[in-house]
C-alpha cells in the first residue's frame, strides 16, 4: 500500500476529477452565460470567413476559435465543443496548480491537499460553466510560472523558453499577459540562493527570448494577415474613454461628479475632497471583492498561516509565486482606479496565486496537531470546510431557468421564421433561431425599447431589471398585448407581449 501511494501521481487524479467535475457542472447548468454567444458568433465567423475576420469581429478570438476547430473536427454542436474546449482549460489549471504547489514542496500530502484546494474552492469553479477566456489565461500563466521556476532552478534554456511560449498563449486570452512575459523574469532576482551574476544573466537570457519569440510570433501573425497593431490599438480604444473621464470626474473641482457626491452647496466647499472620498469608495470595493474572490474559508486559512508563519513565504519557488502576485495586484489596481469598477472574475488570477499557501497551512497544522482528540475534531472541521466549499462551488441552489427554454421553444413552434422578434435574452435569441443578431442582444432595456417597436412584432422579455414597470407602463397606453406568460400562474420571470399600436 506504501509503495502504491508512493508511485501514485495525484496531478493526473487531480485531473481526471476536473473533467467529471466539468461535466458535471455542464449537465446542471443548461443556460450558458451572456458572454458565451460573443464567443460562440466568433466562432461560426471563423468557420466561415477565416482566421483574420474572426480577429477583426473580436480581437481576443483566440479562445472561440478553439473550440470552432474543434467543432468543425468533431461536428458537436457549438456550446458542446466549447464546454469540452473549458473542461480541457480547467484541466490544465488543476495540473498546473498541483505541479505548482509541488515545486515548493514535493510530497504528496501537499500534492493531494493542493489539488483537493483548487477543485473545490467556490470562487474559481463556480466559473466551471461558464465560457469566459479567463480560465485558460490564467491556466496558461500558472503553467507559464512552472516553467520559469524550473529554469531559475535549473537554468536549461528550454525551460525558459516554454516560459515565454506559455505566457504568450495566454496573451491570445488577455493581453495584459504582456506584462507576465517581460516583468515576471525579474523574479529570479529574487532567488538569492544563487549568486548575483547567475541571476542577472538567467534574467537577460529570459528577456532575450522573449524579445526574440515575440518577433518571430508577430511575424507569424502578419504572415495570415492579422494586424497586431490594430489588435492593439483597438484594445487600448477599450480604456481610453475611461481615462478621460476619470481626469475630467478628478480634474475639475466642480464637475458633475463633485455635486453628486457633495450636493450643490457642500460641493463648492468640498471639491477637493473628491479624490480621498474616490480612493476610500475604491479600497472598500476591492476589499469585498477580494474577500469574496477568497472565499472566506480559504480567507481565515491564510490568515492563520500568516501568524503562525506557515505560508512557505521564505521558499524560493513561493518567491516566484508572490512575484506574480504583485504583478496581478498592480494590473488589478490600475484596472479598479481606471474603470471604477471590479468584477469578482477580475480578481481570479490574484486570489489563485495565494490559494498556493493554502495546502502548507493545513499540512503544517496537521503536523503541529499530535493529541488524538485535537487531531480529529481538527480534521472533521477540515472536512466539514471541504464539504461546504464543494457543494458551494459545484450546486447552485438559486431559482430554475427552465422558462428561458421554454419560451424559446415556443418562438420556434408558433411563429414564421421571418417574425420580427426583440428580446433581451441572449439565450432565446439563439435557440429560438428568431432574431440573427443573437450576441448584439441589449440586456438592458428601458420604455424606448417597447415605444420603438414596429407594429406586430414580439417582445420576448426576461422580467429582470424592472421590465414589467415598463411594460405595465406600456399596457396603460394600449401599446401591448399579452400573448404568452412562463410560468403561466404566478410572477412569469418571461413574457412575450405584442406591439398592437402605431
Amino acid at each position: 500500500m506504501n509503495r502504491q501511494w508512493r508511485d501514485l501521481d495525484i496531478r493526473y487524479w487531480a485531473a481526471a476529477a476536473s473533467l467529471l467535475l466539468s461535466l458535471l457542472n455542464a449537465l446542471l447548468n443548461p443556460i450558458p452565460n451572456p458572454d458565451a454567444f460573443e464567443y460562440v458568433r466568433t466562432a461560426e465567423i471563423f468557420l466561415s470567413e477565416g482566421l483574420a475576420a474572426a480577429f477583426a469581429y473580436q480581437p481576443s478570438a483566440t479562445y472561440p476559435i478553439l473550440f470552432g476547430m474543434l467543432q468543425q473536427l468533431t461536428g458537436l454542436e457549438m456550446f458542446t465543443a466549447a464546454q469540452v474546449v473549458n473542461a480541457l482549460l480547467f484541466l490544465l489549471l488543476v495540473y498546473a496548480f498541483v505541479s505548482l504547489a509541488m515545486q515548493v514542496r514535493n510530497n504528496k500530502r501537499i500534492a493531494l491537499l493542493a489539488a483537493i484546494t483548487i477543485l473545490i474552492i467556490p470562487s474559481l469553479n463556480e466559473y466551471r460553466y461558464y465560457l469566459i477566456r479567463d480560465i485558460g489565461f490564467i491556466a496558461l500563466l500558472l503553467t507559464g510560472m512552472l516553467f520559469l521556476i524550473r529554469y531559475g532552478r535549473r537554468q536549461r534554456l528550454q525551460d525558459a523558453a516554454l516560459f515565454v511560449v506559455s505566457t504568450a498563449l495566454a496573451m491570445l486570452f488577455r493581453s495584459e499577459a504582456v506584462v507576465y512575459l517581460f516583468a515576471a523574469p525579474l523574479a529570479l532576482l529574487w532567488l538569492r540562493e544563487l549568486p548575483l551574476r547567475m541571476r542577472v544573466l538567467a534574467v537577460l537570457k529570459a528577456e532575450a527570448i522573449c524579445v526574440a519569440l515575440g518577433t518571430v510570433g508577430v511575424l507569424a501573425l502578419l504572415l495570415i494577415d492579422i494586424n497586431v497593431l490594430q489588435l492593439l490599438q483597438r484594445a487600448a480604444t477599450v480604456y481610453l474613454p475611461f481615462l478621460q473621464d476619470a481626469w475630467t470626474a478628478l480634474s475639475d473641482d466642480s464637475s458633475p461628479l463633485t455635486t453628486a457626491v457633495f450636493g450643490e452647496y457642500a460641493a463648492n466647499f468640498s471639491g477637493q475632497n473628491i479624490v480621498l472620498f474616490m480612493t476610500a469608495g475604491l479600497a472598500a470595493i476591492l476589499v469585498v471583492k477580494l474577500i469574496a474572490g477568497f472565499g472566506v474559508p480559504a480567507l481565515l486559512v491564510l490568515v492563520y498561516g500568516l501568524r503562525q508563519r506557515s505560508c512557505e513565504l521564505t521558499n524560493p519557488s513561493m518567491r516566484v509565486v508572490l512575484s506574480y502576485a504583485v504583478i496581478a495586484f498592480t494590473i488589478l489596481l490600475g484596472f479598479l482606479l481606471l474603470t471604477r469598477f471590479m468584477s469578482t472574475r477580475y480578481t481570479l488570477l490574484f486570489c489563485t496565486l495565494l490559494l498556493l499557501m493554502v495546502p502548507f497551512v493545513i499540512d503544517s497544522a496537521l503536523a503541529q496537531t499530535r493529541a488524538p482528540i485535537r487531531a480529529r475534531v481538527f480534521r472533521g472541521v477540515l472536512g466539514f470546510l471541504a464539504l461546504f466549499c464543494f457543494i458551494d462551488a459545484h450546486f447552485s441552489f438559486g431559482e430554475s431557468k427552465d422558462f428561458l427554454q421554454q419560451a424559446s421553444s415556443w418562438l420556434r413552434d408558433n411563429t414564421e421564421e421571418d417574425a420580427l422578434v426583440i428580446t433581451n435574452s441572449n439565450y432565446v435569441a439563439y435557440y429560438s433561431g428568431r432574431v440573427e443578431a443573437y450576441d448584439r442582444v441589449e440586456r438592458y432595456i428601458g420604455m424606448e425599447t417597447i415605444t420603438d417597436a414596429p407594429y406586430d412584432s414580439l417582445l420576448a422579455l426576461s422580467t429582470d431589471r424592472d421590465v414589467l414597470s415598463y411594460v405595465d407602463e406600456a399596457r396603460a397606453f394600449d401599446l401591448l398585448e399579452l400573448v404568452v406568460a412562463f410560468p403561466p400562474q404566478g410572477r412569469p420571470e418571461f413574457v412575450i407581449y405584442r406591439r398592437t399600436a402605431e
